[in-house]
């Protein structure tokens, strides 16, 4: 079961582990941004015991992921997705900026996260300067 275990996990579905296993908040983040978020995670969780799954894929495949929370690599994404209903506009706010150009990499509640407190909190942690410092570590602007 372990080597299955690792690939549930990766897919976001660690709930399927068992009748015990709680369904897991899960951030979708691109590649370029997943060291980053993978040390966002692991400070939120030291600091809230909350675990969080990360799915990690390219740009166009974050556009139909099913996460509670996105990290997206642009501003467009997130507010497409906010449009079309998937995402919960109110929810929009600039988390990080690439480092050259300064282009802002927005997050967003998407909807298997509007009724996860863990989701939100995660979304609110971003806003602390204790996120801000692992994201600028990283060689990202913080907002």
């Amino acid at each position: 079961m372990g080597a299955w275990r690792g690939v549930l996990v990766g897919l976001g579905l660690a709930a399927a582990l068992g009748a015990t296993a709680r369904a897991a908040t899960v951030v979708a983040v691109d590649p370029g941004f997943a060291p980053v978020a993978s040390a966002l995670v692991r400070v939120f969780a030291d600091q809230t015991g909350h675990d969080l799954v990360l799915s990690v894929a390219p740009a166009p495949a974050l556009e139909q992921t099913r996460a509670g929370v996105l990290l997206a690599p642009d501003a467009e994404l997130p507010a497409r997705l906010a449009r079309s209903g998937q995402a919960a506009a109110e929810t929009l706010m600039t988390y990080a900026t690439d480092p050259r150009a300064a282009t802002p990499r927005d997050a967003v509640l998407l909807q298997p996260g509007l009724a996860d407190p863990v989701a939100r909190a995660f979304l609110a942690f971003l806003l602390t300067p204790e996120a801000w410092d692992v994201i600028v570590a990283h060689g990202f602007g913080a907002h």
